[in-house]
């Protein structure tokens, strides 16, 4: 309390004293004055010819955001008062534009106004050539304009609104960037899969539900609204490069890792579907384009992207011209990425380029006119206002001021793109200025005749030859934006998309112009073709010519891979849902057809083909795929929700069908869960009579999710029995650990074996358990000291590295690992017990996030979760302390409610139910549920086995995508 005085009196020093618009300053004040909060490692560049500088922090910026600059140089920053409100702050009751100036040229903000103030859940801001500038909130998109000079906002606009129950800041609105020509792009998250309204300010209405994220295009005063994309999570920042391709960075579902940068083109799906759950884990979905008709990410990115910009200015060295920069959040660090052609789309590759500690959490990016890079930063871990901030200044060490001329013959030449651009622009609204502009359009700089091509293409000038430059300019760049503009303008491009020379990048965009008969054979080839950029861009124009999608229907029958080109063309035809076209393909004897079949009629809820699915779910042929693809489909025409538990149902006929596939019985096994009501444990134990090693294995996980005694007299069998494979005796004693029925002496036998696998879980499985002093030595004599140490309560490990050191434990569990063993530390109940919260490939629970593919991000990210599991907690998986009238406290995780029963998970797993009649308080605390301790229990060879296996899970599957 004295110390939070005194805090309080230097806030009273620092800010004066308090008025309505201050408050913050004290909240923040009383942050910085607090050394356990100081920022802890200020961002850095390891290029030396870069600096990083701070330009503003608290107490004059708290908790901002988004950010760009105006016409005049004037930095406005979204200033959040209403993310995540805790219930006692102290501050303005809405979101402010705040507005930065450098008046006197020393690096730092002197100048702080506020230029707007009043909205809710701002996530996003843009300037737009005109000086307008673009906000939006969770649930719709304003342009301001300060109308009268003064620098502050006198005129709102609504420009499209979001009309939804879902009320979540982080899946709303947001993701705003500008074309050329001054219209916008934006994005909405998954929404948690509520049904919405997307209305333009002319009224077009465009409507969803479940389908996942979306990109969309609105003109700049609300007109003509349609969606551009579909397929994401939350397409949180967009951006448009030098040759008009529109960028998105994509935050990533619980658990499809890594978050993705996306190469956004017109009807893309890129394959995520919230209607399937939010893991991302269902068949259904797609993260990488592992379906037909998905298209695959340019590159994973860093934890949490917020924003994505294509650098084309002089601010920088020459090396980051045509990069991709992305601030990532959760990794601390602003990233940028080199781009590269791939078929007709790119990869990137990702580079350092400025990197910070815990405590910089870069939120959002602008370009300044000078061309160097400012960064917003968030500063904390909590979602929760904490009144902290700061922006960053990144810009090349010892470099003179850039000149941006009057002139706009000069400007149209300038390193600056918004300089150029917009005396580009200027230029083509008259004869005199399209004139000169056409000299440029053969510059040897491909910056500079790419602006005024577009300058040119913008106005509709009739005298550029766009077939010349589509055909033959030598930037493949500006060859796309020509055969673009020979698209809107209903010019042939039927010759560019036949040349199989002509870069595949710009035939896809040739591919939006063809018609007649004479395009036929070339959509039916290239909706074979390899590249899925190239066949999505066929495919969609197929299906928007019905009399060639006739023709290419009857065509389909005898070739698979062009009719799963024409029934993804389906969708976007005329026959849409038609019942002879669907029957057809729900026959076809291709596996691929049919279950993207199936897959059309759930996405749709075609109820017609109900009966067609309940006999197509009693083949005996089924592999695991497409029952569960199945199996989904009726609960979706039923409306009945599509989680595994009810789904179980379905796979529990599915598993007591002897006569079915072993392998679709395998699936079901594993997509039941092992509390279900209906699965008993006879029937488990009957199971276990399949000679069958990964069957076997998977049963005794299902008994061990399940740990009745009952059980208990076959598993130990198994694991007596010498002529079991040695995995099978390992997993027997993992389940029979569970039971807590753990013979003593069986387990000291075993330990003293020959079998490396089987030695150490029989170890493993006496931990907790009372030992004799006669037992203790005969342990003493068995091979794995560590072990035998940790079981008699001696020091197991040493000189181990602080938690926080990753770089250090990363060094530590290098060397030879062991998989297998990895899953059973994963899932040991006396262990780690992660999948008491976590579900790998249909094993565990629900409670925590699915790491089923945690194994595609970095391994650094993977130890530094198990090292410091309170990193970063996202608001759904936030615990909560819970007081009782009864006088106790427990921490949980509220995993459910039904009436006025709550659900909770507490750090061992263990569920508690409380009674809102029984609350005396509840109250959200800091951290995570995952205990912080969980390497102290693990020696370093078993730290070794689970790291490997996680970060072996979901590898394998990307491999074969």
């Amino acid at each position: 309390r004295v110390a939070a005085s005194r805090c309080w009196r230097v806030a009273i020093l620092i800010c004066g004293t308090p008025t309505s618009d201050t408050v913050t300053r004290y909240l923040s004040c009383l942050f910085l004055a607090t050394p356990l909060l100081a920022q802890d490692k200020p961002p850095s560049s390891p290029d030396p010819q870069l600096v990083v500088e701070q330009f503003t922090a608290a107490p004059d910026i708290v908790h901002p955001i988004a950010m760009d600059f105006d016409s005049k140089g004037r930095l406005l920053v979204v200033e959040s008062h209403t993310h995540f409100r805790p219930a006692k702050y102290v501050g303005p009751k809405f979101d402010r534009i705040r507005m930065f100036e450098d008046t006197k040229g020393t690096g730092k903000a002197d100048k702080i106004t506020t230029f707007f103030e009043g909205t809710t859940h701002t996530m996003d801001l843009a300037v737009h050539r005109d000086g307008s500038v673009y906000i939006a909130t969770r649930n719709e998109i304003l342009r301001l304009r300060d109308t009268k000079g003064t620098g502050v906002a006198d005129e709102k606009t609504r420009i499209a609104f979001l009309e939804t129950a879902g009320n979540y800041p982080h899946n709303g609105l947001s993701g705003l960037s500008f074309d050329f020509h001054g219209d916008l792009n934006f994005g909405i998250g998954e929404n948690l899969g509520a049904n919405y309204k997307l209305i333009g300010a002319d009224g077009t209405k465009l409507t969803g539900g479940g389908e996942g994220g979306n990109v969309f295009h609105i003109t700049a005063d609300g007109k003509k609204l349609r969606r551009v994309a579909t397929g994401f999570w939350n397409p949180f920042g967009s951006g448009r490069d030098l040759y008009g391709r529109l960028w998105v960075v994509d935050n990533d579902p619980d658990a499809s890792p890594p978050c993705r940068l996306v190469h956004v083109v017109e009807g893309g799906d890129y394959g995520f579907q919230f209607r399937y759950g939010r893991a991302g884990r269902h068949v259904f979905q797609a993260w990488n384009g592992e379906l037909p008709g998905t298209l695959p990410y340019a590159a994973g990115t860093g934890e949490s992207p917020c924003e994505v910009i294509a650098y084309e200015s002089d601010g920088l060295p020459d090396e980051y011209l045509h990069n991709l920069l992305v601030p990532a959040w959760a990794d601390h660090r602003v990233e940028r990425y080199v781009v590269k052609p791939n078929g007709a789309s790119f990869t990137a590759e990702r580079r350092a380029f400025v990197q910070g500690g815990k405590e910089f959490r870069p939120s959002g990016m602008a370009i300044a006119p000078d061309g160097s890079i400012f960064v917003s930063d968030w500063v904390s871990q909590s979602y929760e206002l904490h009144g902290r901030g700061a922006i960053w200044h990144i810009r090349t060490k010892a470099q003179p001021p850039h000149r941006r001329p009057n002139d706009l013959k000069q400007a149209a030449h300038n390193p600056d793109r918004n300089t150029r651009e917009n005396a580009a622009r200027t230029l083509a609204k008259d004869e005199a200025g399209s004139k000169w502009l056409h000299t440029l359009s053969t510059c040897p700089s491909a910056r500079i005749r790419a602006t005024a091509i577009a300058a040119l293409i913008d106005v509709g000038d009739d005298k550029i030859d766009l077939e010349k430059l589509a055909t033959t300019d030598p930037e493949v760049g500006i060859r796309e934006m020509a055969v673009r503009a020979m698209v809107a303008r209903k010019l042939d491009t039927l010759a560019i998309a036949k040349d199989e020379k002509t870069p595949a990048s710009v035939r896809a965009e040739a591919l939006a112009g063809v018609s007649g008969e004479a395009a036929y054979m070339t959509l039916l080839r290239l909706i074979e073709d390899k590249d899925p950029y190239l066949r999505h861009a066929a495919i969609r124009r197929l299906g928007q010519l019905p009399d060639l999608f006739y023709a290419a229907y009857v065509a389909s029958r005898t070739n698979p891979k062009i009719c799963v080109g024409v029934l993804l063309a389906s969708t976007a035809s005329g026959l849409k849902g038609s019942s002879v076209v669907v029957d057809r393909f729900l026959k076809d004897p291709d596996p691929d057809v049919r279950f993207l079949a199936i897959k059309w009629v759930s996405d749709e809820k075609l109820t017609e083909f109900r009966p067609q699915i309940v006999e197509m779910m009693k083949s005996p042929t089924l592999d695991p795929r497409a029952f569960n693809g199945l199996a989904t489909a009726l609960a979706r025409l039923d409306d009945k929700p599509v989680d595994p538990d009810s789904l179980a149902t379905y796979f529990l006929d599915r598993l007591k069908d002897d006569k079915a596939p072993l392998a679709s019985r395998l699936m079901a096994l594993k997509a039941v869960p092992a509390s279900h009501a209906k699965v008993k444990v006879e029937q488990l134990v009957d199971l276990l009579n399949i000679e069958d090693p990964a069957f076997r294995i998977e049963v005794l996980r299902a008994l061990k999710d399940r740990p009745d005694p009952k059980a208990a007299a076959a598993v130990s069998e198994l694991v007596a029995n010498p002529q079991q494979p040695t995995a099978i005796r390992a997993q027997g004693l993992v389940t029979l650990a569970a039971m807590n029925k753990v013979d003593a002496f069986a387990a000291i036998g075993l330990a003293a074996g020959s079998e490396t696998g089987l030695r150490q879980e029989a170890l493993r499985s006496l931990l907790q358990m009372p030992l004799t002093n006669e037992q203790k030595a005969k342990l003493e004599t068995a091979a794995d000291k560590e072990l035998v140490a940790r079981l008699v309560s001696k020091p197991f490990f040493a000189n181990r590295p602080p938690l926080a050191d990753t770089d250090a434990w990363l060094k530590r569990l290098e060397g030879p690992a062991d998989v297998e063993a990895g899953r059973r530390i994963f899932e040991h109940p006396k262990l780690a017990n992660c999948s008491k919260c976590h579900r790998i490939e249909g094993r565990g629970a629900d409670v925590g996030p699915d790491l089923s593919l945690i194994g595609r991000t970095d391994r650094k990210w993977i130890v530094e979760s198990i090292l410091q599991p309170a990193a970063v907690v996202a608001p759904h998986y936030q615990p909560w302390k819970v007081d009782t009238l009864d006088g106790k406290s427990r921490v949980g995780l509220l995993v459910g409610t039904h009436l006025d029963e709550c659900v909770y998970v507490d750090a061992k797993g263990d569920r508690f139910k409380v009674l809102a009649n029984e609350v005396a308080d509840a109250v959200p605390t800091k951290g995570s549920i995952m205990p912080d301790n969980l390497v102290d229990l693990l020696t370093d060879q078993e730290m070794r086995d689970l790291v490997a296996f996680l970060a072996a899970a979901g590898v394998h599957r990307a491999k074969s995508d």
